[in-house]
């Protein structure tokens, strides 16, 4: 899977980050891991469309 929920930093909440070239790489962030696990989803489902 190219998405994970990185761990919590303390002012921005969990980082989102994708596999790109050998390295994670944080994308974006989100201030609950739920969100961030369907801010995967949604990803994951707008590129198989």
């Amino acid at each position: 899977m190219p998405y994970k929920v990185g761990r919590k930093t303390k002012t921005k909440g969990y980082t989102i980050m994708k596999h790109e070239r050998g390295k994670w790489k944080v994308i974006a962030h989100s201030k609950t891991r739920e969100k961030a696990e369907a801010s995967i989803r949604a990803r994951q489902a707008f590129r198989k469309r």
